[in-house]
């Protein structure tokens, strides 16, 4: 399924002036490059293919309004996973605060269970935090070095280093409380 980029805003549309269609070419060039990998990154830190659906809007929206210099790909692609991590830890801000002033009131109806391994490793990935799921997903699925992690997520370059061990470490224990061992893993 392809997605749409996000409209640009109006404004840069009128002081586009004869360039504007180039910029439009090239912002749509930039989203069909990079989104899957964007809305990849954001289902997996929230768990919520809805709310990760709002969120790769919002990431390319402000990607949109960012005053940013000159970026070669690389550099665009670390761009949008910052925007995206913010956004992600925003949002989980946000929902902290609502529960905080009103009573949450349970579920009606709680979604069955699916089976099989690939949802048992999702439900794996849900238990670590949102900074440990970014850790791991940046690193094992995006391939991205430690300097790049810290980049995104702002933290230290020394620091990725200790935060991945120990978000390695706390997955694979649930993983094996789960009874799921590298063997039936891959």
């Amino acid at each position: 399924m392809t997605r749409e980029p996000p409209a640009a805003p109006r404004e840069q549309d009128d002081r586009a002036g004869p360039s504007g269609w180039d910029e439009r070419a090239a912002f749509r060039d930039v989203y069909e490059r990079t989104s899957p990998r964007i809305a990849a990154y954001r289902r997996r830190v929230t768990g919520s293919p809805d709310w990760s659906e709002d969120l790769l809007q919002d990431t390319y929206v402000r990607y949109l309004n960012a005053r940013r210099p000159e970026m070669d790909e690389r550099q665009t692609v670390s761009y949008l996973f910052r925007i995206a991590t913010n956004l992600v830890y925003d949002g989980w801000r946000s929902m902290r605060r609502e529960r905080e002033w009103e009573e949450a009131a349970p579920s009606a109806a709680v979604a069955p269970e699916p089976v099989g391994l690939r949802r048992d490793v999702e439900d794996a990935l849900a238990k670590l935090s949102a900074r440990e799921r970014s850790l791991v997903w940046l690193a094992y699925v995006e391939g991205y070095a430690h300097k790049d992690i810290a980049h995104v997520l702002g933290v230290k370059d020394a620091s990725v280093r200790v935060l991945l061990f120990r978000a390695r470490r706390k997955l694979a224990g649930i993983l094996d409380e789960a009874g799921l061992t590298p063997e039936l893993l891959g």
